[in-house]
């Protein structure tokens, strides 16, 4: 293990400030460089009260250019970092190794080089969402997916539990360079959904709180009007149960529940 140049990547949470942890605050406070994605002047002052040390990586997306190419950017800039023998901190929106792949990947690169460099826990939007939204995602079973992966495979959806799909302005975008809503991938998302799901099923758009004085936007609508619906890049969709459980009537013989357990009542 190389001693010099080291990476933390850690999570900022997803309200500003308030769900930072104490960990890595201290992390941020410490680093010879912290390298963060500037998605507000708010995120960008609060790092300098604690370390003014930042590199913004937002401009590494260039419009027109695939993520891909920007994220192999940003990777190259972090290892140059650790490799001159500082202690760099990469701090993401959330959690750093959910939605966030280049995290992933500088930690594969430098580790195989011999370098230091971890992942320590944020919370995400789906820790927000529960909260906002009063679900429990062990009550009813929870799958979640990205919404472009939802429409390019194959995925079987149980509607007796909830569908959760991020990023739901961007479905069935391929080309990793679009950051807006497309009619085309929004359409194409909900005859999916329809596939499945009543076209009068209540589903819900969600997007966190970024700040302690704005309130999360939590928007019930019909399925059918989810094209119509104004989907933003932090946009959630929330597709509740739409059926009970339906027992497993040769498991529960197999366990030996009784008669008149609430299980057999599901």
């Amino acid at each position: 293990m190389r001693s010099e140049g080291q990476l933390f990547c850690i999570g900022l949470g997803i309200m500003l400030g308030s769900q930072l942890t104490e960990l890595a605050r201290a992390r941020l406070a410490a680093a010879d460089l912290v390298f963060f994605h500037s998605n507000s002047h708010y995120l960008t002052g609060f790092l300098q009260k604690i370390n003014p040390n930042l590199v913004d990586l937002q401009p590494f997306y260039q419009p027109g250019q695939s993520r891909l190419d920007s994220y192999e950017a940003m990777i190259t800039a972090v290892m140059a970092a650790v490799q001159q023998g500082k202690q760099v901190v990469w701090a993401c929106y959330g959690h750093p190794g959910v939605a966030s792949w280049p995290p992933h990947e500088v930690i594969r690169r430098l580790t195989a080089l011999g370098y230091r460099a971890t992942m320590e826990a944020g919370i995400s939007a789906d820790a927000c969402l529960y909260a906002d939204l009063g679900i429990d995602p062990m009550a009813q079973g929870c799958a979640q997916f990205e919404a472009s992966q939802f429409l390019f495979y194959r995925r079987t959806v149980d509607t007796s539990a909830y569908l959760i799909l991020w990023q739901a302005a961007i479905a069935g975008d391929f080309s990793l360079k679009r950051l807006e809503q497309n009619q085309t991938g929004t359409l194409a998302l909900q005859q999916r959904l329809l596939q499945i799901y009543p076209a009068d099923h209540q589903v819900l758009l969600y997007e966190a709180a970024d700040l302690p004085i704005w309130q999360p936007r939590i928007e019930s609508i019909v399925l059918k009007d989810l094209d119509k619906a104004l989907l933003n890049q932090i946009t959630t969709l929330v597709v509740p149960p739409a059926c009970d459980k339906t027992p497993d009537v040769q498991m529960l013989d197999l366990l030996g529940v009784p008669a008149g357990h609430p299980l057999r009542l599901a």
